[in-house]
């Protein structure tokens, strides 16, 4: 009699466990919750990424490399039915900044495109700077908009006593700073043209090339092929159990 109680109290426990696992909510189901009260497609993800560039390319070369990254992700979009993206691209002399606010696989695509494609051979190597997930809000809410820097030499090396983890901060504390200012009160139709005047009217905003130049020379930092490797390959762990023999007997899944 005791055996088949204790058998049924547990039988109860574990039906009780199952009603409530049926109907509490994860966490990405609240999350795509949000998105669907919102209208939107799915979740916007924001990564910064820092280019080196060819040498010996003029404003029009630079102005080709814009435009086929404005096509390539408009391309994405269409093709995956995906959020639009927004940010912005920066080409200095030697080096692009990019900020782009997307959806999970266009930034997978974009990745995939910098290491085995064509569409971006002007740039040489490429470094990850941050990756944010589902972030509540976009930093350029009016779209996509690509800022040719005028060509000056590099000037001496950035010296700096920060770590590169707080110069990187510092980096994407400049890119707030400008996206703050590119959206204030301006219509979407003059978008582009409000970030291509902060080339001549807010220096201040802009993120010296030197910094760029500190920052990519950096091997700690993950390579576009390195962190693209690590996020698509399983991790290989070995759980301490698994080096125990013989084997723990699993008498009920909750044991």
């Amino acid at each position: 009699h005791y055996f088949i109680q204790s058998n049924l109290s547990i039988f109860k426990t574990m039906s009780q466990i199952d009603a409530y696992e049926s109907t509490r909510l994860s966490l990405l189901d609240v999350a795509m919750e949000k998105l669907r009260a919102g209208n939107k497609k799915g979740m916007i993800h924001r990564i910064f990424i820092v280019a080196k560039m060819a040498s010996g390319l003029e404003k029009k070369d630079k102005k080709a490399v814009g435009t086929a990254f404005d096509k390539f992700l408009k391309n994405g979009q269409t093709q995956l039915s995906q959020e639009a993206p927004t940010g912005v691209l920066m080409m200095y002399n030697l080096h692009a900044l990019i900020c782009l606010e997307t959806s999970q696989e266009i930034i997978m695509l974009l990745l995939s495109e910098m290491i085995n494609g064509n569409t971006f051979s002007s740039f040489t190597e490429t470094k990850i700077l941050s990756f944010s997930e589902n972030v509540p809000s976009r930093l350029f809410q009016h779209g996509w908009a690509d800022i040719c820097l005028p060509i000056r030499p590099l000037e001496q090396k950035h010296e700096t006593s920060d770590s590169i983890a707080q110069v990187i901060v510092n980096v994407i504390k400049q890119i707030v700073s400008l996206s703050e200012y590119v959206n204030q009160n301006v219509p979407k139709v003059n978008y582009k043209a409000r970030c291509e005047s902060v080339v001549t009217s807010q220096t201040q905003l802009i993120v010296v090339e030197e910094i760029l130049e500190h920052v990519i020379s950096d091997k700690e930092l993950l390579g576009v092929p390195n962190y693209l490797a690590k996020y698509t390959h399983p991790l290989d762990v070995v759980l301490d159990q698994e080096l125990i023999w013989p084997l723990e007997t699993r008498l009920f899944p909750y044991m």
